[in-house]
């Protein structure tokens, strides 16, 4: 019975008066216009979609050539879900547009699938995760979710890895996923989010932020040292001490006849033409058994020649040095290994 009807029929009980002008204003009445048919809603609904499609302008998914590997499959599949969300095209259209945007290796795979942009869309989802997807990838995931450890990361980097990895593992319950990321938090923090009983995930990423934040309030890893540069006037000081000292040891080197090798193995055969100019440099280090020559034959330590001892060499005649100075420090004037020599030798000497 349609409304028409209706108000007749409660109006039969009333005055022929009432029931005229009821007649009158049901006759003045506008009739509804008849419900619009599928096609026609279909047909609205594309307009819609290309309206807000030319005023908003959303990105277009970028198309995938095939590459085996779950993370860019998934994502291909929510990036297509949601940009037909936001133009709201019909379910039943997603299959043929998301086809067209397909490139190289799975295009071929598309071809040979055996669908058509009449399936749907559950079945092309389940098609092409299953294909692009590697064998091992949920095995892998599930091993590395286990083992995954905060460390020196904070908790939004350690939860976007963890995020990643479960989406891999659609299997893996939520109760366990749970225990995995409190047991991968930093020790302190995880100790926090466990006294606290979170009973979801998402509750549990909450706690663990606010609790990382006040426990580490300068990052995971504390305070950068700072880092102090030398003036400079301290690199220069730096760099005088260096030569000073260097030219310290060359000095000394030379004074104490590095050149000589103390892994000779010639035998000794002692030169008595053997020639040193006055004020030249030292002749090199004795051996022992050049000591030992000189020693018991009188010679002299210093010019390597026989009849008289050291101090009263005129090659190299012993003199008082004044005291030097290195890097504004006075250093005491030290014998040489030879004058020390000479001296124990002229001291043996006059005993005799």
């Amino acid at each position: 019975m349609s409304a028409t009807d209706e108000i007749r029929q409660l109006a039969s009980g009333l005055t022929d008066e009432a029931r005229t002008r009821i007649e009158t204003l049901l006759a003045s009445l506008t009739p509804l216009p008849p419900a619009p048919t599928q096609l026609e809603q279909e047909a609205a609904c594309r307009d819609v979609a290309r309206t807000l499609h030319k005023i908003l302008k959303p990105q277009t998914p970028s198309p995938y050539a095939g590459a085996i590997d779950a993370d860019a499959c998934h994502n291909f599949i929510d990036n297509q879900e949601e940009y037909y969300e936001v133009v709201n095209l019909a379910s039943a259209e997603w299959v043929q547009y998301t086809a067209l945007n397909l490139t190289d290796d799975a295009k071929s795979w598309w071809r040979s699938s055996g669908l058509t942009i009449r399936s749907s869309w559950d079945d092309f989802k389940q098609a092409f995760l299953n294909f692009h997807t590697p064998p091992n990838a949920a095995v892998a995931a599930l091993s590395a979710l286990e083992s995954l450890r905060q460390g020196k990361r904070t908790v939004a980097a350690y939860t976007h890895e963890f995020r990643r990895l479960r989406r891999r593992v659609p299997s893996l319950d939520n109760t366990t996923a749970l225990h995995w990321y409190k047991k991968g938090l930093e020790k302190e923090t995880s100790k926090e989010v466990m006294l606290r009983q979170p009973e979801t995930l998402d509750i549990a990423i909450t706690q663990a932020t606010l609790v990382h934040s006040i426990l580490y309030p300068d990052g995971p890893t504390g305070p950068k040292p700072i880092v102090q540069q030398s003036s400079d006037m301290e690199i220069d000081t730096l760099h005088v001490a260096i030569n000073n000292l260097s030219a310290q040891v060359s000095y000394l080197s030379r004074r104490s006849g590095y050149n000589h090798s103390q892994h000779n193995t010639k035998p000794f055969i002692y030169n008595p033409n053997t020639h040193y100019k006055p004020g030249g440099p030292l002749p090199p280090k004795l051996s022992q058994e050049e000591k030992d020559y000189l020693y018991k034959n009188g010679g002299c330590y210093k010019c390597r020649k026989l009849g008289h001892l050291g101090p009263d060499c005129r090659t190299f005649p012993s003199t008082s040095r004044p005291a030097r100075q290195f890097n504004n420090i006075e250093v005491a004037d030290t014998p040489t290994p030879q004058q020390a020599t000479s001296q124990a030798q002229s001291g043996k000497a006059n005993s005799n």
